[in-house]
């Protein structure tokens, strides 16, 4: 009786585990249509259109007797954002930008992504950057894609810590895994850039400095004997 009647319909749909796309948009994509028989729900073909949102990484369609479809979605989680005139857009682990969830104050849970005009790198980037555990993450306050000549690649970060880092996407993940441990042994008052490659070192910028200072003193004896001379003309 249960299977031949209205029993074993369709009654209910319910969605769990949305954050960036809206249950009613789930429940549309899925085809699954109230009063349907339950056992005539092709739970395959419902799972792969709610897959076709690229928010969602996983989708679980089950039945729950007598007369619900659970569908429960797994989205990808956001890594970053990235600013949008006054606004900061979220990046998910797939590299997808979501325009519709702006916000408007300086995010401070995930770090802000700077000159990824490429759609390419900026997808590469935001998969290494899934690979990086959260106490890493939570470290890193901005990163600028800035390559050069070496490194079309390369990038340069800011810490939350106060140190200046430079790396590259390619396999970024595992060159920032001994970061906490490398960034122990820095002097935070240093000035200088952590390179964090292959083989982690701190260069610090006392080649600039002194060439600052060398710069100043010719300056000096340049001007001392400027002044000698109009003296000497004088005389």
């Amino acid at each position: 009786m249960y299977f031949q009647s209205p029993l074993s319909h369709v009654r209910n749909i319910q969605v769990a585990g949305e954050q960036y796309v809206q249950a009613e948009e789930i429940e549309k994509a899925s085809n699954v249509k109230k009063g349907t028989s339950i056992w005539n729900v092709d739970m395959t073909q419902a799972e792969e259109r709610v897959r076709e949102f690229s928010e969602i990484e996983n989708v679980n369609i089950q039945r729950s007797l007598p007369a619900t479809i659970a569908i429960e979605v797994e989205e990808y989680p956001r890594i970053a954002y990235v600013k949008n005139g006054d606004e900061y857009l979220p990046v998910l682990r797939n590299g997808k930008t979501l325009q519709n969830a702006a916000r408007a104050s300086v995010p401070g849970d995930a770090p802000v992504l700077s000159g990824f005009s490429s759609i390419e790198i900026l997808e590469e980037f935001s998969a290494e950057l899934g690979e990086v555990g959260e106490g890493i993450l939570n470290r890193i306050s901005e990163i600028h894609h800035v390559p050069d000549d070496e490194d079309p690649l390369r990038l340069l970060m800011y810490m939350n810590d106060g140190l200046q880092v430079e790396s590259t996407i390619r396999n970024f993940s595992d060159h920032m895994t001994p970061y906490p441990v490398v960034a122990k042994e820095i002097d935070p008052e240093a000035a200088g850039v952590l390179h964090m490659k292959m083989t982690p070192y701190f260069e610090a910028f006392e080649e600039e400095a002194e060439m600052s200072d060398e710069g100043l003193e010719e300056t000096v004896e340049e001007g001392a004997g400027e002044v000698e001379e109009g003296n000497a003309e004088e005389e």
